[in-house]
């Protein structure tokens, strides 16, 4: 006999299954009892696994990965309503999408930090004198290049933990969990935020990388370099991930040019990422990622992986299709910001 308990914040109900197999004209029957109970959680969390105390000896069902994949399924059925009290209420008031003053002043510091560190690399190029070898300017460049595309898989990695993990009461990156499942049922609302508004959030956290760094004494120029180009690119994947919602009428021409070219994320290349249940293309700066993670399944075998250690099931796990999805804003909503 074996246990799991599920906590998501729901009806408490229990269910006995019973089924029987046979085999050279004798039944075998086996049996397992599920308690679902109620916690006030906002994760479904299974205690013990259901093939840990299995006796698989006598009987002719054998597949403990079969037997896995139906708990997980039947955890997934209740994930949907874990998922549909996130999110929030959308915000209404379009002044809430205007950036101010603070936002802008905390957005320009961030962007000349990082602007400082590259700065710093070259300097430090000239100051070792290497200023007229054409391999230190190149490697300083290829640092940036190299810091671009990884931070193409740092939005991934990033991106895929907060849409499957936490809630809105999870310290410190509650409120980021509860916006990012906010931004599944409301897509429209991230392309009307202005560039400050958009990006802001990130900025004082990743200050508290670029600002230690920029005093820390005898730093590599390719270091400088790389982790001023990394943070900018971190910082600047929300604008990117906007743009990806936008109609190319609605976007600069570079900005379109750049997506053709695959240099930035396309609506085409985000789009798949919203389909329920919001499961891969995880990547939104480039999306040069997306198809070695997602054809490797590797986030898919970070999640077993979670899941055979601690219990907890990713949202993506949720077998339900039906997701109400606003796309498009409210007729005339924000004109009078020019929103």
């Amino acid at each position: 006999m074996s246990t799991i308990t599920i906590a998501l914040g729901g009806t408490v109900a229990a269910s006995t299954a019973g089924a029987a197999r046979s085999t050279s004209g004798r039944s075998v029957a086996k049996k397992s009892a599920v308690q679902v109970s109620t916690r006030n959680a906002t994760v479904c969390r299974v205690i013990q696994d259901v093939t840990s105390s299995m006796d698989v000896g006598s009987s002719i069902d054998t597949d403990v990965e079969m037997r896995r994949r139906m708990v997980q399924i039947d955890t997934a059925k209740t994930l949907r309503k874990t998922i549909d009290a996130m999110g929030g209420t959308m915000i209404q008031d379009p002044a809430a999408f205007v950036s101010t003053d603070f936002q802008r002043a905390v957005t320009t510091g961030l962007f000349a930090s990082c602007a400082a560190l590259v700065a710093r690399g070259g300097v430090g190029i000239e100051m070792a004198g290497d200023g007229g070898d054409p391999a230190a300017w190149a490697s300083l460049v290829g640092s940036g290049l190299l810091a671009y595309w990884i931070s193409d898989l740092g939005t991934g990695v990033f991106h895929w933990s907060v849409d499957n993990y936490g809630s809105k009461a999870t310290p410190v990156m509650g409120g980021i969990i509860d916006a990012f499942q906010g931004h599944h049922k409301y897509p429209w609302t991230i392309t009307k935020r202005q560039f400050a508004n958009n990006i802001h959030t990130t900025c004082p956290a990743t200050m508290c990388v670029t600002v230690p760094l920029l005093l820390t004494p005898g730093l590599a120029p390719d270091t400088c370099a790389f982790m001023g180009v990394f943070c900018s690119m971190i910082v600047l994947s929300q604008q990117f991930h906007a743009w990806s919602h936008m109609k190319k009428s609605q976007l600069p021409e570079i900005v379109v040019k750049l997506q053709d070219l695959g240099v930035l994320i396309s609506r085409k290349g985000h789009g798949a990422h919203h389909r329920p249940p919001f499961e891969g293309n995880y990547c939104i700066v480039s999306g040069w990622w997306n198809p070695i993670l997602d054809d490797n399944k590797l986030f898919n075998k970070m999640e077993k992986v979670i899941f055979e250690a601690t219990g907890v099931a990713p949202r993506c796990w949720s077998e339900t299709r039906d997701f109400d999805v606003e796309e498009e804003a409210p007729e005339g909503w924000g004109k009078e910001y020019n929103l």
